[in-house]
């Protein structure tokens, strides 16, 4: 008989994010497990939870979700839940990672763009570009060879998300870091631009 289909949910916020609970709900996943304020050194022992439970041919039907509004802290669980797998034995489930829906929004951003124009070689600017959809918007366009311009109010967060890009990059041409301000900085950056993704927290 087939079991059923378990999701659990690893969330560092304070709250288990309610919008990615009516996500799973509606995707018609039969058992939702939400955990809430989830801290690294706890990640391991829920993931065996997970992977030891059932047999390998049946873990097809158990799967994590890490979310959270927090990048660098649902990263750091996303490491630890990597880590906590045995692979070797088959005892892997799969893994969702999108906290703050960055790596959702930044995908179908891209896609659509991608459908459009042929990225390669294009200058390409993120308006707003030091958060979470940014820099992953940022990543997915250098891997195609755009030529990308992330921006901010100030120079150092700026050449901080790039710096936070690191080796993720590859052998890619890092995004250049660039401060826009006023209007004045924005008409020079869109010179030649022929992608602009604005990646600001919507007011």
């Amino acid at each position: 008989m087939e079991k059923k289909t378990i999701l659990i949910q690893l969330d560092p916020d304070a709250h288990a994010s309610a919008f990615d609970r009516v996500v799973a709900i509606d995707s018609n996943v039969d058992q939702l497990f939400s955990y809430a304020n989830v801290q690294p050194d706890q990640v391991r022992d829920l993931v065996h939870g997970a992977i030891f439970t059932r047999g390998p041919k049946d873990l097809k039907n158990t799967a994590l979700f890490i979310g959270g509004g927090n990048v660098e802290k649902s990263e750091a669980l996303l490491a630890k839940a990597i880590a906590a797998m045995v692979p070797e034995y088959g005892l892997r489930v799969s893994v969702l990672f999108d906290a703050n829906g960055c790596n959702t929004t930044a995908a179908a951003a891209v896609r659509i763009a991608a459908k459009t124009i042929d990225l390669k070689g294009k200058k390409v600017i993120i308006l707003a570009g030091t958060g979470p959809v940014g820099q992953r918007a940022a990543l997915l366009l250098a891997k195609l060879g755009a030529k990308v311009f992330l921006s901010s109010r100030t120079i150092e967060k700026a050449k901080a998300a790039v710096v936070s890009l690191g080796s993720k990059i590859g052998d890619c041409p890092a995004p250049v870091a660039i401060q826009i301000t006023n209007d004045v900085e924005l008409n020079s950056a869109l010179e030649g631009v022929e992608l602009v993704v604005s990646a600001g927290a919507a007011s």
